[in-house]
């Protein structure tokens, strides 16, 4: 009886399966560790670049941090009736919260913004229907600064 030879190599198409699949797994296996070692670095360099684990900040640029990040923090609140010493103080202090959450500076207004109450917060409200949602936002953390102390600090 004669065997038919259905391939060009003289082995059957099941007899190539096994070394197919076994070519695979090895492959799987030694790029395994290789994709591990990339999403590491990842990580690594969204949190170096100011970015939490949550999926914001990162993308290689310093896009500071969240609101979520600054608000860990406990950044102290300003109510207007502290009086000068307590507007400096305030600063201080939210010039360290915005430090260590790495708030960008396009985002310092707005985080410390939120932390104004009673008094200061009317205040401020008053300041966004004046100037604008936008251009109150906008106001660069020296800018912002000089209007508080226009407001809490008058010349007498």
């Amino acid at each position: 009886m004669t065997t038919r030879n259905t391939s060009s190599t003289g082995s059957t198409p099941n007899d190539q399966t096994p070394d197919i699949s076994q070519l695979v797994a090895q492959q799987v296996q030694n790029t395994i560790p290789s994709i591990v070692t990339q999403v590491t670095a990842g990580i690594d360099n969204r949190r170096r670049s100011g970015g939490d684990q949550s999926g914001e900040g990162g993308s290689g640029s310093n896009q500071g941090c969240t609101y979520k990040t600054f608000m860990s923090c406990k950044p102290k609140e300003f109510h207007g009736k502290e009086g000068a010493v307590g507007l400096l103080s305030w600063f201080d202090s939210m010039e360290y919260v915005l430090h260590i959450s790495k708030c960008s500076e396009d985002r310092k207004v707005e985080y410390a913004a939120c932390q104004l109450q009673g008094r200061a917060l009317t205040w401020w409200n008053i300041q966004v229907q004046t100037r604008g949602r936008e251009a109150a936002y906008n106001l660069s953390w020296e800018d912002f600064k000089k209007l508080l102390i226009e407001e809490y600090c008058p010349k007498k």
